[in-house]
């Protein structure tokens, strides 16, 4: 067992030659590799983190446009009732005006009919008591007079009623 120098020197140098090989062939790629897939990974990250974030704000933004219209809405909604409200005020109070104005003119019509029916009925009346008269009297009174006596018992009768 001899050890021989030259070749362990040649060994040493041949290993060093295998591990620098390695190490540019095989190593740095290998590093390299990995660091691009960490800075990938990193980017990707702070993307998702970037994503999380803008959905995150567009939900704030949703919620507080949903709020912003659900204030509108219920604001059209009272203006409507409003509306409504005064609206059905107007139509009330014009279908009790027209009411009154018809009830007043069927009323007036009901004054008028009853005056004509009394000075028609004041009229046969009086037609009917001269003609009782004459066959009770039995001579014809003047018309001064019998108008006269046929209008106070006419007013006679009226008051009785």
């Amino acid at each position: 067992m001899d050890i021989q120098l030259t070749q362990i020197l040649f060994q040493i140098i041949n290993f060093s030659v295998v591990v620098g090989a390695l190490s540019f062939l095989l190593y740095k790629p290998v590093i390299k590799i990995f660091d691009e897939r960490s800075k990938r990974i990193a980017e990707g990250e702070k993307a998702a983190a970037k994503a999380q974030k803008a959905y995150a704000d567009i939900e704030q933004k949703q919620k507080s446009v949903e709020a912003e219209l659900k204030k509108e809405r219920n604001k059209v909604i009272k203006e409507a009732q409003a509306e409504a409200t005064e609206r059905k005020e107007v139509i009330i109070a014009d279908a009790k005006a027209k009411a009154k104005a018809e009830h007043d003119e069927m009323r007036a019509q009901w004054e008028n009919e009853k005056a004509m029916l009394l000075k028609k009925a004041e009229k046969d009346m009086a037609a009917a008591v001269i003609t009782v008269a004459e066959k009770v009297i039995g001579d014809a009174l003047d018309e001064k007079k019998a108008s006269k006596l046929i209008d106070t018992e006419l007013k006679n009768i009226i008051k009785a009623l």
